[in-house]
């Protein structure tokens, strides 16, 4: 254990995945026992925030947090800190801004089944879970996780029974990605359970998992969980990371765990304002994550329609000057693909200058007269994304 609260606690306690979970502190009164003197301006967005969404981080990830020096209590500017705290701006009346109504990434005509998404050709994501092992705030699938009131479907046998027969009869279908919310707040025995059930619907299915919880909750990666892993036949893990100092020695041990018996392990990072839209920042977590095997994988373009879009949207071309300040100048494996996620799918951003070029991608206006870019999609189809007003 690395941290000043850790050795007050059992070793055995402390490095037990249930247990950060039971001891997650979810409400403001919660986080006042743990700091104090913590800034009531924090405490009182907490308790707006829970009258309608969630808020929860865990002891492991509450320590790797800065702390103000003259409250003791989260330092408000901790890249770390503002991942996972409200902001105030969860209901902000800006275009694209989150309302809590508006769907992001699952188009109706995608869902196959209440927890399955098929919207690529040969895979299938199958929402394992609506819940995590901490909340994120700028979450993508805010309506399925941090809303308490959410109308999504949650998981259960007879959703799954229909994923299964749409496995059976749709043989294009080569992948399967169990995500979520979180799909590893389920048991290793439950897990065990879902893949075996899908790899006797499919012996020939590539099983793909996304978590976060190397970040949030490391020790969820114990001996079971990777037992489980090499009998079913994972074959990737798509680990979510945003920050060089979420690479700690507890995340560096929960990847060498899973490359012992997963063959690829990638990263998926958000670009986020005030967070990591940094070149600098941005070096130092790629290269951190490639040090550990793992590969950049994507960097997300914050998404429209997602909490604290005013915290933390950024300019598409800030994010181009960042990918290209890394291409050639770092190890190749460490540089991440830039897209933009769309509702109708991922566009992989071209490393130049926005408008400089003919065709696509350019900036435009839509019906609102707000600027977005104009871009064709993976379907050949012309769409919109959002993008910020620059000086």
């Amino acid at each position: 254990m690395t941290t000043d609260v850790a050795p007050t606690v059992a070793q055995g306690q402390w490095t037990d995945w249930k247990w950060q979970q039971r001891h997650a502190i979810r409400t403001a009164r919660q986080l006042q026992q743990r700091f104090p003197r913590c800034a009531p301006e924090i405490l009182e967005r907490i308790s707006r925030h829970n009258l309608s969404q969630r808020f929860q981080v865990t002891p492991y990830f509450l320590e790797l947090i800065a702390t103000d020096p003259d409250t003791g209590g989260p330092l408000l500017d901790d890249p770390l800190w503002k991942q996972v705290a409200p902001q105030g701006n969860d209901k902000d009346e800006a275009p694209y801004a989150y309302d809590g109504e508006t769907e992001n990434w699952e188009l109706p005509h995608e869902m196959v089944t209440p927890i399955a998404q098929h919207k690529y050709d040969n895979r299938v994501i199958v929402r394992y879970a609506n819940v995590c092992h901490a909340y994120c705030q700028f979450c993508y699938e805010a309506l399925r996780t941090l809303d308490k009131d959410s109308a999504k479907a949650t998981f259960d046998r007879d959703h799954w029974r229909a994923t299964l027969d749409y496995l059976r009869t749709h043989p294009r279908v080569e992948e399967m990605i169990l995500s979520g919310g979180e799909p590893l707040m389920h048991s290793n025995d439950q897990i065990d359970q879902v893949l075996g059930e899908a790899r006797d619907a499919r012996a020939d299915l590539l099983v793909r998992f996304h978590t976060r919880a190397l970040t949030f909750n490391p020790f969820r990666i114990d001996t079971g969980l990777c037992d489980v892993f090499a009998r079913r036949g994972v074959v990737s893990v798509g680990l979510h990371v945003t920050h060089p100092r979420e690479l700690s020695p507890e995340f560096t041990a929960a990847v060498k765990k899973l490359q012992a018996v997963v063959p690829i392990i990638f990263a998926n990072v958000p670009l986020l304002g005030g967070v990591n839209d940094s070149p600098e920042t941005m070096r130092e977590l790629c290269m951190g994550l490639y040090r550990r095997g793992v590969h950049a994988g994507y960097l997300y373009h914050f998404m429209p329609h997602s909490p604290e879009a005013e915290c933390f949207r950024t300019p598409v071309q800030r994010g181009i000057e960042i990918v290209r300040s890394l291409k050639r100048h770092i190890s190749n494996p460490a540089v991440p693909e830039y897209v933009l996620p769309h509702a109708t799918g991922k566009y992989t951003v071209p490393l130049v200058d926005l408008d400089s070029v003919a065709g696509y991608p350019r900036h435009a206006r839509d019906g609102k007269g707000l600027r977005v870019l104009e871009l064709v999609n993976w379907q050949g189809e012309r769409i919109h994304y959002p993008d910020l007003e620059t000086a």
